[in-house]
């Protein structure tokens, strides 16, 4: 870690002088860092957001401290993490005492990476106005614990037990323990990349999921969610509006494909322009690992899909019991992912899905498209086009294939994801899937897209908004059994703010 310094008002490189860098000497968390060696090197193994420093004020004395502790953010085994460093008291004095440019590395005695019961989480350091304190506050949450603040004791910050909760949001009718989250990976088909997969669930599904009296293990509903774009990461954190299908014992599992940014700047690089395709094969593959399939049954080559550790997840459900969602680029991957094996799902929804990739792409008159090509690709090269025709949504729907449900959502006035796609997407599947395939259901906004308008709407009415699309989303997905049979047929009644389905 070398962190730099100018005085204020001095512009240009050459006024940056070196303060510190720090060097493990003793100690550490557990890692493989050899005493000498840089605590963050710059790679993605171990990457680094920020750095906060710590002089907390000692009991006899008012003045604070020598440069004692630095609380670190960033990126580890794909997961957000932060680590305690604690420097060494007469190197950290003496750097500190030291003139600008001329300061020896100063060595980190201990470092800490803070662990939590849970193993799927989402951490963070929030704002921490006096360096002068004992302990440094945390944001934190997980699949199963609310947003919390958390105050650790920077001397201590292993001991569970001295940590204080300092604010946890309140859920109304949320039981904590009724719940439990995992952290695991998917070895993918290329047989050496291993996927991150986060899954929470009821614990009530640990006892279906043993033994019946003849001897079968119970298959469980599973719901899998994905992204995979731009390198945005998905943090495995808490939704409530997860709760009515964990109440109803569906696993709720979070695919953290190539394209986003959880491994690192090369986990999207893997994923972007010529390799896009890595992303709905990792998702694909992710699914074959919940329905228990180690062999490949169409997609591509064969899949080499294991865990290194137990789970819950491997086997736990059917393709019949299995639904899949995405939104925007994460509508892309379930457009793909479909085509790729249909017969995997039973039930998709994707919302505002960007589908007609190269048609999209190829118009510069479209807002965002020419920044876009950093993304994708330019289709007015050859070579791009191609590869966005091999994977396009709409270009790759199967002839006369058994398609799972989907419901279809978009927005006439949506700036990202204009209205013909997701209404082109649903005349295609309607038009060349199987007669026996599940109904396509389009719901399209009239009056918003995507983004709404926060200047023409109320927050309030917003909220309720979300709340209504997220239970229109819902009472499709726990109705799609009875949707995907052809024999019964479903109506959708609206009585104000509510929805009846008969």
């Amino acid at each position: 870690l070398s962190l730099k310094s100018c005085r204020v008002g001095e512009t240009g490189m050459e006024h940056w002088k070196d303060v510190f860098v720090v060097d493990i000497s003793s100690g550490s968390d557990g890692s493989s860092n050899a005493a000498g060696m840089p605590v963050f090197d710059g790679g993605h193994e171990r990457s680094l957001e920020g750095v906060t420093v710590f002089n907390p004020t000692t009991d006899n004395d008012e003045s604070p401290s020598p440069l004692a502790y630095a609380v670190v953010t960033g990126r580890e085994s794909g997961m957000p993490r932060v680590w305690v460093l604690e420097f060494d008291e007469n190197q950290a004095s003496s750097s500190k005492e030291a003139d600008v440019g001329t300061s020896p590395p100063v060595a980190v005695s201990r470092m800490t990476r803070l662990e939590f019961d849970e193993t799927a989480y989402d951490v963070g350091i929030g704002g921490n106005r006096d360096p002068n304190l004992p302990y440094v506050v945390i944001s934190y949450d997980s699949l199963v614990t609310p947003p919390s603040h958390i105050a650790i004791p920077l001397s201590n910050p292993v001991d569970r037990n001295a940590r204080r909760v300092l604010k946890e949001k309140e859920v109304p009718g949320y039981d904590k323990q009724s719940y439990a989250c995992e952290r695991t990976t998917v070895r993918s088909r290329d047989g050496k990349t291993d996927i991150p997969v986060s899954l929470v669930y009821h614990r009530d599904v640990l006892e279906e999921r043993s033994k019946n009296n003849n001897g079968t293990s119970s298959s469980i509903p599973t719901h899998l969610y994905g992204y995979g774009s731009y390198g945005a990461s998905i943090e495995a954190s808490f939704r409530s509006t997860r709760l009515p299908l964990l109440k109803r014992k569906v696993v709720y599992a979070l695919a953290h494909t190539r394209g986003g940014g959880e491994m690192g700047r090369p986990w999207y690089d893997e994923a972007k322009y010529l390799t896009k395709k890595n992303t709905f094969n990792d998702f694909v593959d992710v699914a074959r690992w919940l329905i228990g399939d180690d062999g490949a049954t169409g997609g591509g080559e064969d899949a080499d899909v294991n865990v290194e550790q137990p789970s819950i997840g491997k086997g736990i459900t059917i393709p019949s019991k299995l639904s899949c969602e995405g939104r925007s680029a994460g509508g892309l991957l379930v457009g793909a992912s479909l085509n790729q094996q249909p017969e995997l799902f039973r039930a998709a929804i994707l919302g505002v899905p960007f589908v007609d990739v190269a048609c999209t792409m190829i118009d510069a008159s479209i807002p965002l498209t020419v920044a876009e090509w950093e993304e994708w690709g330019n289709p007015n090269e050859e070579r791009y086009f191609d590869y966005m025709m091999s994977y396009c949504p709409m270009q790759n729907v199967k002839d006369e294939a058994v398609y799972p449900s989907c419901l279809i959502t978009g927005g006439l006035h949506d700036p990202r994801v204009q209205y013909w796609e997701p209404a082109k997407l649903a005349a295609e599947l309607r038009h060349k899937t199987s007669k026996d395939s599940g109904p396509v259901i389009l719901k399209m906004d009239m009056d918003s897209g995507a983004c709404l308008n926060i200047h023409a709407l109320l927050h309030i009415f917003i909220y309720y908004i979300y709340i209504y699309i997220q239970v229109f989303i819902y009472v499709y997905m726990l109705n799609f059994p009875a949707a995907h049979n052809p024999g019964k047929s479903l109506r959708f009644e609206y009585h104000g703010l509510f929805l009846f389905v008969r």
